[in-house]
């Protein structure tokens, strides 16, 4: 049996060797100068009087938010972006890819209600540091309304013999949050659990004692009654009520600081 021992590269920065992980296929580890940071580029004013925030997550509420939503204008007015040391020089020595990560941008409601849509290449390792940045930038009085999708067939239920139908609407909220009525008659049942960006924002907020709440649409499409079912879930929630939600769109669906990347699942 052949042993292939380790390979070392140089480190462009240093011109050190650097050994090469047994498990990393072939990519380089870096040391932790090189993690990656999230940045909130919008202005403190602005920051200071938002009270409502309602963050999208995944595509199709991105959608339904910018198309239905009651915004000042379709451009955004601030944006997250990640921010890493590694350059491109770096990535070219190594034969990588490059690509610069798309920004979650911000989008003006009123005064008071801002609207955030998350990009769609963050990865699953980057959701804590998202959220953290996200909640932790703004005030700690404010409210946060979470809007997802997800597949229908990720709905589980005891009886299996039923057919779900497309779409199906649930919230779930953390314990800073009052529920009423609507909230709690539509509560995600066990064992479905929430993933993703929207976990994270709930669990930041619940650690913070922030009230917050999200509803997931479990559906593969955005079709009329997801838009009615988001619909019917912001009239509820105290902080969304006053919204004048279109039922038809106000801008299109995308626009240019929308692009297409890579989906992490």
């Amino acid at each position: 049996m052949e042993i292939m021992s380790p390979q070392t590269f140089e480190d462009p920065s240093t011109n050190e060797e650097v050994l090469e992980d047994d498990d990393d296929e072939g990519f380089i580890s870096f040391d932790s100068s090189k993690i990656p940071t999230y940045t909130v580029m919008l202005e403190e004013a602005t920051r200071e009087k938002c009270k409502t925030i309602i963050i999208c997550d995944g595509l199709e509420a991105t959608d339904f938010a910018k198309s239905h939503l009651p915004l000042v204008g379709s451009q955004p007015i601030g944006k997250l972006v990640k921010q890493t040391q590694l350059d491109k020089s770096e990535v070219e020595i190594w034969g990588l890819q490059y690509k610069e990560p798309e920004p979650s941008w911000f989008f003006q409601i009123n005064d008071e209600t801002l609207l955030c849509t998350c990009s769609p290449t963050i990865s699953s390792e980057d959701f804590s540091l998202f959220t953290k940045t996200v909640i932790t930038s703004f005030n700690s009085t404010m409210a946060v309304v979470v809007l997802t999708v997800s597949a229908i067939t990720n709905y589980k239920r005891d009886d299996q013999a039923t057919c779900t139908e497309a779409p199906l609407i649930r919230t779930l909220a953390n314990s800073a949050y009052n529920s009423n009525g609507f909230v709690k008659n539509i509560r995600l049942e066990q064992p479905n659990i929430l993933g993703g960006v929207a976990a994270g924002i709930l669990t930041v907020c619940d650690i913070r004692q922030i009230p917050a709440v999200a509803c997931v649409a479990f559906s593969s499409t955005l079709d009329a009654d997801v838009v009615n079912g988001f619909t019917t879930f912001l009239r509820s929630v105290e902080c969304t009520q006053q919204l004048l939600i279109s039922p038809t769109r106000r801008f299109p669906a995308r626009d240019k600081c929308t692009k297409t990347g890579n989906l992490y699942i």
